[in-house]
């Protein structure tokens, strides 16, 4: 058998867990960033843009861009081994606004993310 070695003394860390909002327009770079950053695998749900939604979503400026966001990204980032932080990405499509108002709740704070060239 292989055994660790003792953490005399030493008790187990708890980490603290914080949540951070990043949110932002459609197209900004959202699930980009989350992917950038996060130290796990980020769960995504990206689908597919469709002619059918070309007149509700606004895709000027973001022209080739074929996936969007319909419900979140979630990622991690370990700041110390005390430290968690949890990375929650908001669709940014104006149809699923109404998703910030939950994904919000509980959040210590909110990185919000602009395009300048689409102000």
């Amino acid at each position: 058998m292989i055994f660790g070695r003792s953490q005399r003394g030493k008790p187990p860390v708890e980490p603290v867990t914080l949540k951070i909002l990043v949110a932002g327009g459609f197209g900004v770079g959202k699930t980009t960033l989350v992917g950038a950053v996060s130290e796990i695998r980020p769960l995504r749900t990206e689908e597919l843009l469709t002619e059918a939604g070309r007149p509700v979503d606004d895709v000027s400026g973001v022209e080739g861009k074929h996936t969007t966001t319909v419900a979140m990204d979630f990622g991690r980032i370990t700041l110390r081994e005390d430290l968690v932080l949890y990375l929650f990405g908001t669709p940014g499509q104006e149809r699923f606004w109404f998703m910030w108002d939950e994904l919000s709740e509980g959040a210590l704070g909110a990185v919000v993310l602009a395009d300048t060239r689409r102000l």
